[in-house]
């Protein structure tokens, strides 16, 4: 006949301090909260995440409508360095394979890379591409940086508003006058020229949709966080 002990009751030869540290640990670990990237689960077994709902009005409208307008540049300005950048192989093709001249590649290159620059402005102030130096307002408090803020986008708006509409000005000059480029291939100097005004009138529209999301509140001041001083 075997004379082992039974496993239930091994904990009754446990010491009483042993027993009550257990126990202890026990309570502790039942009242301990979750860790804090341990989201709580609904009584119905899913998990209720509350995401933020957008503001809806004219505003909203608004810079939503400038925003897709800009993504349209931004796929436009992409398209045409991608279009010049197969013009210079067909170039070089031309003239160190075929031993053949070229009468428009150079001109057409030099227009779609100008064009893209200037049509691609608006995107690239959506998605703040531009260089940006943001020493002074990482160093102001969250109400001179949205004043510096306000001044830099109305300084954005007036120079683009001055180039767009001398731009829209050359280009009905331009086309009234007949202008074509002194080349073999005589390109209306209208057409290159009407990047001028759709590029800086967009991103006057841009710097607008910015303003208003600042004044707004649905944006910071530079994109800084406002837990930034």
């Amino acid at each position: 006949m075997s004379n082992a002990i039974p496993h239930s009751s091994l904990p009754i030869d446990l010491p009483d301090e042993i027993r009550q540290s257990a126990k202890a640990l026990k309570s502790a670990a039942a009242n301990f909260p979750p860790p804090p990237d341990v989201e709580p689960i609904a009584d119905n077994g899913t998990a209720k995440t509350k995401q933020p709902v957008p503001p809806k009005g004219a505003v909203s409208s608004f810079i939503a409508t400038v925003h897709f307008l800009s993504k349209i540049c931004g796929v436009v300005a992409a398209s045409m360095f991608a279009i010049a950048m197969f013009i210079i192989c067909q170039l070089v093709f031309m003239r160190y394979v075929l031993n053949a001249s070229t009468t428009w590649q150079t001109e057409a290159v030099i227009y779609l890379m100008i064009g893209a620059t200037l049509v691609g402005l608006p995107y690239v102030q959506m998605i703040r591409g531009h260089v940006n130096v943001d020493l002074l307002p990482l160093y102001l408090r969250r109400g001179p940086r949205k004043v510096l803020a306000i001044i830099t986008m109305l300084c954005g708006i007036g120079i683009s508003a001055l180039f767009g509409y001398y731009g829209l000005e050359l280009v009905i000059e331009a086309f009234e006058g007949g202008w074509l480029s002194e080349t073999i291939w005589a390109v209306p100097l209208w057409k290159p020229f009407s990047s001028l005004p759709i590029g800086f009138g967009l991103l006057f529209l841009q710097f607008c949709a910015d303003l208003l999301g600042l004044l707004t509140q649905r944006t910071t001041p530079f994109d800084i966080s406002e837990d930034t001083f």
